[in-house]
């Protein structure tokens, strides 16, 4: 009597293979632009943040000296990793947000350097928000009034703060 063994075969077929590959890279195609997406917005916290903080201590000169641009307001902050201090000058000509994502740049309003004033952050055209086309420059002025380019529709809230 000639008795037969069963084989079984391991392994992966060429189909399969090619299945789950199609998987995965539909699953990438999803996910990597959500995630660039993400980190994005995560970003714009750097333009806000920094314009908030530097509003704050010019409020904080203007109870000191009745002005903005006084020239004893000096006040610390972090430009692109460094810590150092600020001035309305330095303002004026521009400095780095803490993380270097964005150039802030101080503007005197209608009622001139001592009584009005408007930040303004723009993403480094070499920075990593430079391609960031939903918020390109965040702004605020000394009434707290809050601003973004291109701005949102009337009446709807401002994606960018």
């Amino acid at each position: 009597m000639q008795t037969t063994e069963q084989t079984t075969q391991t392994g992966f077929t060429l189909i399969e293979l090619m299945i789950a590959v199609a998987i995965v890279a539909l699953l990438a195609a999803i996910a990597v632009p959500n995630y660039y997406e993400y980190v994005e917005r995560a970003r714009r916290s750097d333009a806000t943040t920094g314009i908030t903080k530097i509003g704050a201590e010019l409020e904080r000169c203007y109870t000191q000296f009745s002005a903005y641009n006084d020239a004893g307001c000096t006040f610390g902050f972090v430009s692109n990793g460094v810590p150092g201090n600020v001035t309305y000058a330095n303002l004026v000509a521009g400095i780095a947000s803490e993380e270097g994502d964005y150039d802030l740049t101080i503007a005197a309003g209608a009622g001139g350097a001592t009584q009005t004033y408007q930040l303004t952050a723009t993403a480094t055209a070499a920075g990593s928000q430079a391609n960031d086309d939903t918020c390109d420059t965040f702004t605020l002025t000394h009434v707290g009034l809050k601003g973004s380019t291109p701005a949102p529709a009337a009446g709807a809230d401002n994606p960018c703060w």
